[in-house]
């Protein structure tokens, strides 16, 4: 089988806000290990442990550090809360990778279907539409 994104640098990101940290630890394993089925280029990860309702995250940071010096071109995440629960945090995320030509992969879910229940899908769509950008997926 063949995955999308195959050439595309990729980062791993995972947060937990479980205070036991084998759950962090087992969720970066689960991603390192679908990165490698699917033959994916990982080119760097971070974790963090705590709630998503900030921007301010040590992980999420080198994350957007990487993606916007180029050295990546996709994030991997086991779903979308992983990013946040909050829609305003997700938006703020998913409008950074797509000014910076990057996308979001998601293991666990249909990412376009998360957006959808969201109400946050027809947004990135018009905004591509808009500024001529690529989908953040």
């Amino acid at each position: 089988m063949s995955f999308p994104y195959i050439d595309r640098p990729m980062w791993l990101y995972s947060r937990s806000s479980d205070k036991r940290m084998f759950v962090l630890i087992q969720q970066m394993r689960n991603l390192l290990e679908e990165a490698n089925h699917r033959e994916y280029t990982v080119v760097g990860t971070s974790q963090d442990m705590g709630t998503g309702r900030s921007m301010a995250r040590m992980g999420l940071k080198q994350m957007m550090r990487s993606v916007q010096c180029g050295f990546v071109r996709a994030v991997l995440v086991r779903d979308l809360s992983r990013l946040s629960h909050d829609p305003a945090i997700l938006i703020q995320i998913l409008e950074f990778l797509q000014d910076h030509d990057a996308v979001l992969i998601t293991t666990e879910s249909d990412l376009r279907y998360e957006l959808y229940i969201k109400g946050l899908e027809n947004r990135f769509f018009q905004r591509a539409a808009q500024k001529g950008l690529p989908l953040p997926w």
